[in-house]
């Protein structure tokens, strides 16, 4: 289920991990009454997964390319994150004193920008009267063909069977008999490497600090293509990274437990240093550089030409 090192398990491995947050097949009267009313334990409130798109899953496992072909689990719900790894950000900063959490607040700014949470305490030596942090939370999207046979297997009590379900559903569409799907970890950079960005230099011109919690394997895969500076134990910092992991233990409710495996504070100044002389960031303007000679209907080598 969890962090075995073999190779993509697509057609042999039931795809899914977690169904309305508890293990697929497990044996807990909690979990049966919770995928009874199709809740999410950790929103505190009805599966928006499930009401929007008809499934419930918050994890699938899946073996990346970029991760030496090992077997993971990744959660694929931005909900999957609420609870434990939200509260440790709140306790981290805030060591151990209560503050108030609001979830999804909009700043006025143009363009908007939206914050998944804000943590809050009235604090009168503070600025303004208050002590705050933003935090986002980042999982990770599906790509290709999905999980939704499996999904329909799992409803029906037969994942004995699930992969005559990715069988029929070819058939029905008229499509080749695969079960492909994957995660999508070039949007790690797209997204959650430009959002932190934009953000975090927002964020640090009203001196609020910003915590980004994810999976630690996600945050290995963005620092491979943003390879920031950490600072210092002692040393002031703008943006915390923490990451948690699935290690196959169970809390006391049955969930899997995400754990805290690593920590890691930059500064907005060097994480951005980071993000503009990256790989990709160099790809990104060698592609830029190809738009703008092909919108001219130029066929000049840059380097000649002494524009760049």
């Amino acid at each position: 289920m969890v962090s075995r090192g073999s190779r993509n398990g697509r057609g042999t491995v039931f795809p899914i991990v977690e169904a309305y947050g508890f293990p697929y097949d497990s044996d807990s009267p909690l979990a049966a009454r919770t995928w009874n009313e199709k809740t999410c334990p950790f929103a505190g409130r009805p599966c928006e997964k499930q009401r929007q798109y008809g499934f419930g899953y918050c994890s699938v496992t899946y073996a990346a390319q970029w991760d030496n072909g090992n077997q993971h689990t990744y959660a694929v719900c931005d909900h999957r994150l609420d609870g434990p790894p939200i509260q440790w950000a709140i306790a981290d900063y805030f060591e151990g004193r209560e503050a108030i959490l609001v979830p999804e607040v909009t700043a006025t700014t143009s363009p908007k920008r939206n914050i998944d949470y804000v943590a809050f305490r009235d604090d009168p030596s503070a600025l303004n009267g208050a002590s705050l942090i933003a935090i986002e939370a980042q999982t990770i999207d599906l790509r290709g063909g999905g999980v939704g046979p499996a999904w329909k297997a799992w409803e029906e009590g037969n994942t004995a069977n699930w992969r005559e379900y990715f069988t029929a559903e070819a058939e029905r569409k008229g499509r080749r008999d695969t079960v492909d799907y994957g995660v999508n970890t070039g949007n790690v950079y797209k997204r959650l490497g430009t959002q932190v960005a934009e953000k975090s230099v927002y964020l640090k011109e009203i001196e609020v600090p910003l915590y980004v919690v994810m999976q630690y394997s996600i945050l290995r895969q963005l620092r491979s293509r943003i390879n920031f500076s950490v600072t210092q134990e002692e040393d002031p910092w703008d943006i915390t990274f923490a990451g948690f992991e699935y290690d196959g233990s169970l809390d006391s409710d049955g969930i899997l437990q995400l754990n805290l495996v690593e920590v890691v504070r930059t500064t907005v100044p060097e994480y951005l240093h980071a993000m503009t002389t990256s790989r990709e960031s160099r790809g990104l303007r060698r592609d830029f550089i190809e738009r703008v000679k092909t919108k001219a209907k130029l066929n000049v080598n840059p380097a000649q030409s002494g524009l760049f």
